[in-house]
C-alpha cells in the first residue's frame, strides 16, 4: 500500500473556486461502475445461472452489479457542484439566470447532441448490416423501461433532455434516463431555492413547495420515480454549503464512505427496495463530500482527473459503442447467446470496456473541451444583443 492510498489531511483548497480531487475520483468511479455493469449485461449470463461460482467470479459479479448505485453517486456530486452554486448565488442575490442557463445548456448539449447523432448512426448501421445478431435483433436488449424503437416524438423528448422523467429514453441508449432527471433538477433548483430564501411566511413557502412537487409528480411517473434522486441531489447541494462553512471531523467523511459500502452490499442482497439502497449510497456520498479533508484526497490524482474529464462522454456513448462492437464480434463468430465466465469471455468483456473508454476519450476531445467556448459564445451573443440599437 503506497502513501497515496491514505487520506491526506493537509490543508484543504480555498473554499471558493476550489478544485476538489475527491470529486474527480467519485465521478470517474461512478462512470466506471455504470460502464462495467452495462457491459457485463451484454456478455455474461446472470449470476443465478452459474451453478458453482468461485470467489473471483463472485467479486466480478459484485463489482459489475452496482451500476445503479453509481448513478446515485453521480446525483450527489452533481448536487454539490451545481446545486451548491445556485444556492450560494441566490443567497447573496448574485444569481444570474442568463449565465446559469447558458452554462447548463452548454454543458449538456455540446456533448449530448453529437452523442445522439452517434447513437442513431451506430443503431442505423447495426440494424442495416448486423440485424441477424442478438445485439441488434433483440429489443430491448437490456432489462430497462424503454421503447423497442424510436419515434419522432421520442427523439424530440430526448433532444429536450427530459427523457426518463417525462418520456422513455431513446431505445438504443437506455442509460440516458438519468440525464433527463438531472436536467429537470437543474431547472427546479433556482425555483425551489428561490422559494426557500424568499421573505415569505413559512406557510406560503410550504404551499409553494408542495405545488411544485405535485406539479412535477403529475408530469412524471409518480413521486417515487423521481423524488429519491432529487433528495440525493439536494443532499449534495447541502454538502456544498457545509464544506464551506464548517470543518467536520474526518470520521464523518469515513462514515459516509461506510454507508456507501453498506449500500453496495445491501443492494446485492436485495433486502431493501432499490430506492432504499439508492438513498443509502447517495446520502452516504453527500456525507462524505461534506468533509473537506476527504475532499482534498485522491490517489493518482493526475490520471483520475483525466478520466473524470471525459466521464460525461463515457456515460453518453458507452452503450451504443459496446452494443455496436458486440454486434461486430458476433458477426465474426462470437456466440449469439449470453455466456458463462471463462478466459475468452473475460477477454471479450475487457475489449468492450477498453474500446468504450478509448471512444469516449476521443469523443470528449471534440465535444467536452468545447463546452466553455460555446458557453462564452452564448453569453457574448446575449451581451451584444443587449447593446444593439433598437429599430425605430
Amino acid at each position: 500500500m503506497n502513501e497515496a492510498s491514505q487520506p491526506d489531511v493537509s490543508p484543504a483548497p480555498p473554499r471558493s473556486g476550489a478544485h476538489w480531487p475527491f470529486l474527480d475520483l467519485l465521478r470517474l468511479g461512478a462512470a466506471l461502475l455504470v460502464l462495467f455493469g452495462h457491459s457485463r449485461g451484454l456478455v455474461f449470463v446472470s449470476f443465478q445461472d452459474i451453478a458453482q461460482a468461485g470467489l473471483g467470479t463472485k467479486a466480478f459479479y459484485f463489482l459489475t452489479g452496482i451500476h445503479r448505485e453509481g448513478v446515485a453517486i453521480f446525483f450527489a456530486v452533481s448536487g454539490f457542484l451545481v446545486g451548491g452554486g445556485v444556492w450560494r448565488s441566490l443567497r447573496r442575490s448574485g444569481f444570474d439566470a442568463k449565465v446559469y442557463f447558458a452554462s447548463r445548456f452548454a454543458r449538456i448539449y455540446v456533448v449530448l447532441l453529437p452523442a445522439l447523432v452517434l447513437t442513431l448512426l451506430l443503431d442505423r448501421i447495426g440494424r442495416s448490416y448486423l440485424i441477424d445478431t442478438r445485439f441488434f435483433g433483440e429489443r430491448p436488449l437490456m432489462p430497462i423501461g424503454l421503447t423497442s424503437d424510436w419515434t419522432w416524438g421520442q427523439l424530440a423528448c430526448n433532444v429536450a433532455a427530459v427523457q426518463g422523467i417525462f418520456c422513455r429514453p431513446l431505445g438504443a441508449n437506455p442509460p440516458l434516463w438519468s440525464l433527463g432527471y438531472e436536467w429537470v433538477f437543474y431547472l427546479l433548483a433556482p425555483v425551489l431555492f428561490g422559494i426557500c430564501l424568499a421573505k415569505f411566511p413559512k406557510v406560503l413557502k410550504l404551499c409553494a413547495v408542495a405545488l411544485l412537487v405535485l406539479g412535477v409528480s403529475s408530469l412524471a411517473r409518480g413521486l417515487l420515480s423521481w423524488m429519491p434522486w432529487f433528495i440525493i441531489w439536494l443532499a449534495g447541494a447541502l454538502a456544498a454549503q457545509i464544506v464551506r462553512e464548517r470543518e467536520l471531523p474526518l470520521a464523518t467523511g469515513l462514515a459516509g464512505l461506510a454507508a456507501i459500502g453498506a449500500g453496495f452490499v445491501i443492494s446485492r442482497l436485495q433486502i431493501l427496495p432499490p430506492y432504499g439502497t439508492d438513498l443509502m449510497v447517495g446520502l452516504g456520498t453527500a456525507l462524505a463530500i461534506a468533509n473537506r479533508p476527504l475532499l482534498s484526497w485522491c490517489p493518482l490524482s493526475g490520471p483520475v482527473r483525466i478520466g473524470a474529464d471525459f466521464s460525461y462522454s463515457l456515460y453518453l456513448i458507452h452503450v451504443p459503442v459496446t452494443v455496436f462492437l458486440g454486434g461486430l464480434l458476433e458477426w465474426y463468430g462470437w456466440p449469439s447467446v449470453l455466456v458463462r465466465p471463462s478466459a475468452s469471455s473475460y477477454a471479450t468483456y475487457a475489449s468492450l470496456v477498453i474500446a468504450a473508454l478509448v471512444a469516449a476519450f476521443v469523443f470528449s476531445l471534440f465535444t467536452e473541451r468545447r463546452t466553455e467556448s460555446f458557453r462564452d459564445f452564448l453569453l457574448r451573443r446575449r451581451a451584444t444583443a443587449s447593446v444593439l440599437p433598437t429599430r425605430v
